[in-house]
């Protein structure tokens, strides 16, 4: 770089004169009377630029000089070892594709997507509202399980299969969804497995209705969103001595009970309502149960003693 500094100037000086000089012997002198000194001073500029950065273009040169005789050199020799020099001269190795299934930093806040949480069909309707963003991963285990219950012969299966797939075709469809389906996958036996390891490697969110599934993720220490905490936690708010208006649909498990739905499918238990099936009736909240299936809210009738 030093040397550099010191040759440009100097340069500029010696490519000035010689600019000079060529002008002088090669322009006629009519030229110069018609445009005085401009055409001087445009060829010592000329020149002195040139010289000002030959020291790049003779570099550049170099470059592009061994390039050329390098190319050259490893097209004469035999292809094994042609590889070898090629490879060993590369800054960077390219991955064997199938072998590294996911990177960790390579994905925007990565989601992995169970097999349920397809099925479940509540996803995609969550991700539009824009809660829940990120990159959604799916392995080729949760294709194939999605694939072999839209095949079955069981209807249920048939449906809960096909269901899954719609899901993930809207989600693909969606501008402002992305959604990657791997190439690869870890190669543990269950499905299940599979995801934990995934996730742990990646250090992705396992996105899931199954409650073995979440147990397992949170006892290996990798975060899960679970649908169905999800809509429990976004129920309506009922507080106790709270009235509301119920309609009674079926008998409770106890004597006398009755039972209704609110709109968000929470369900209510309302004693002394077992002869009042099909009517609306309002209720005053006494208890409330949350249970792992969900909230319970137990009532008594407004107007009773």
């Amino acid at each position: 770089m030093k040397l550099k500094t010191l040759l440009r100037p100097l340069l500029s000086i010696i490519f000035g004169i010689i600019g000079t000089f060529i002008v002088k012997v090669i322009v006629p002198p009519e030229i110069f009377t018609i445009s005085g000194n401009y055409l001087l001073i445009l060829a010592i500029a000329a020149f002195g630029i040139l010289g000002f950065i030959l020291p790049e273009l003779v570099e550049l040169a170099g470059r592009a000089g061994t390039m050329a005789v390098a190319t050259q050199i490893v097209r004469h020799l035999p292809s094994a070892a042609a590889g070898g020099l090629l490879r060993s001269s590369l800054p960077f190795r390219k991955r064997r594709p199938g072998k590294a299934f996911a990177s960790r930093g390579k994905y925007a806040n990565p989601l992995i997507l169970d097999t349920s949480a397809l099925i479940d069909g509540r996803l995609f309707d969550i991700v539009k509202t824009g809660f829940i963003y990120g990159t959604f991963l799916v392995i080729p285990s949760v294709i194939a399980e999605l694939h072999k219950l839209a095949d079955s012969k069981d209807e249920i299966r048939r449906a809960r299969g096909r269901r899954g797939l719609e899901v993930l075709s809207a989600m693909q469809a969606e501008r402002q969804v992305k959604v990657e389906v791997l190439s690869a996958e870890p190669r543990d036996a269950a499905v299940d497995d599979k995801l934990v390891k995934l996730a742990k490697k990646i250090g992705a969110k396992i996105i899931t209705v199954d409650y073995n599934l979440n147990k397992v993720a949170v006892v290996s220490g990798v975060s899960v969103l679970n649908i169905n905490e999800l809509a429990n936690a976004v129920k309506t708010a009922v507080l106790p001595h709270e009235r509301l208006k119920i309609q009674i649909n079926a008998v409770g498990r106890e004597k006398n009970q009755g039972v209704g739905y609110l709109a968000d499918g929470t369900m209510v238990v309302v004693e002394g309502g077992a002869n009042l099936i099909g009517k609306t009736v309002e209720v005053v909240v006494h208890r409330i149960l949350q249970t792992a299936a969900g909230k319970m809210i137990f009532a008594r009738r407004a107007n009773a003693n």
